[in-house]
């Protein structure tokens, strides 16, 4: 079964968190597939920008129903709430750093390694606090594109996968592996196979996901 994928498109300006593994892969679970990605945070006022991807996705993959089954959590959401569930420390139950109410954050990940870039468009940026380095802290947008699954386990949902990020300025660094543990929030999904490139009208986008 082929799964609907959106065209690339480019973030709004986020936050960087858990940014080395933008440059080394890994595999979080024993036996798993070594993969690249990050986590972006993001003010709430970027909420709409992707509730309307995401409801075109939806419209594309399972239909118009589809916004009702997302309203109602039955399509599981990307879009993760930054003083939520899964913003906080499994063991402590603190928000982790960089998080909190006026933002919220999506995990991206792809199983190529995503082109990097800070001040120059053809030098590859690496990860560090140098000042021609990207560390977690730091700010600038992300080339992303958006994919449905279904698995036996989680049902149906989105995710995001990167294809590229550039910093833009500098940013705090929010400290060791950028405040976010890939244990605390990886999810097994489903490869997405091809999709077509048209997608439908994202109108009902409004409160998606609740």
């Amino acid at each position: 079964m082929a799964f609907a994928k959106s065209k690339n498109f480019k973030t709004p300006e986020c936050c960087l968190s858990y940014g080395q593994n933008l440059f080394k892969a890994r595999a979080v679970q024993d036996g798993g597939k070594e993969k690249f990605g990050a986590t972006l945070i993001f003010s709430n006022a970027h909420r709409p920008f992707f509730e309307k991807i995401l409801a075109e996705l939806i419209v594309e993959q399972w239909g118009e129903k589809g916004i009702e089954r997302a309203k109602a959590g039955l399509i599981k959401s990307p879009l993760l709430a930054g003083d939520g569930k899964e913003a906080r420390n499994k063991k402590t139950g603190d928000v982790n750093p960089g998080l909190g109410a006026d933002v919220f954050f999506i995990r991206v990940s792809t199983l190529y390694e995503p082109v990097v870039r800070y001040k120059s468009a053809n030098i590859p940026a690496s990860y560090g606090n140098g000042d021609d380095q990207v560390k977690s802290g730091d700010y600038g947008f992300a080339v992303l594109n958006a994919f449905a699954w279904n698995n036996s386990q989680s049902g149906d949902g989105i995710s995001f996968g990167i294809q590229y990020f550039q910093k833009t300025r500098p940013g705090e660094s929010l400290g060791g592996s950028g405040g976010v543990d890939a244990n605390d929030w990886f999810e097994q999904v489903e490869d997405s196979g091809p999709a077509p490139d048209a997608t439908k009208n994202g109108a009902g986008a409004g409160g998606l996901f609740g």
